[in-house]
């Protein structure tokens, strides 16, 4: 549907076992006499970078799982068709209700991202404030249309 879930998993396997690796190295760099140190600056910089990736990769897999039970099969052809006077109104509502809701995530993104200090989650908050900023539009081009 939106991503190769076979590749997906194969790099969720890959973080995975690299994460353990880098783990068990750091512990071992320490143990050698290597504690704060340049070396144990970088793999250990590296070991959080790895864990949060496979942490990613995970959550990508579980959202792929619920985005296939949402389809529910194939998407047929999308089509414009005219809405009745109860639907537009129901559409405007639903709208106009997660209009707020996009708004708060949009604030709540951005305070994210600007406390953030990790680059690849600074990096996915900006990501999610755009994503949000794009709901915000396409639901404020709902209610302009169906604003009857």
């Amino acid at each position: 549907m939106y991503m190769s879930k076979p590749l997906v998993k194969k790099a969720y396997e890959i973080e995975k076992k690299a994460a353990s690796s880098y783990v068990d190295g750091l512990g071992r760099i320490r143990g050698s006499g290597l504690r704060y140190t340049k070396v144990e600056e970088i793999v250990g910089r590296i070991a959080v970078d790895t864990v949060i990736h496979k942490h990613l990769m995970k959550a990508i897999l579980e959202a792929q799982k619920e985005l296939e039970k949402l389809a529910g099969g194939p998407i047929e052809e999308i089509k414009d068709v005219e809405l009745s006077p109860e639907q537009k109104a129901l559409v405007k509502r639903f709208a106009e209700m997660h209009l707020e809701i996009e708004k708060d995530m949009i604030e709540t993104y951005m305070k994210m991202a600007e406390k953030m200090t990790h680059p690849l989650f600074k990096g996915l908050a900006k990501a999610l404030v755009d994503n949000e900023k794009e709901h915000h539009r396409l639901l404020a081009e709902l209610i302009a249309k169906y604003k009857e």
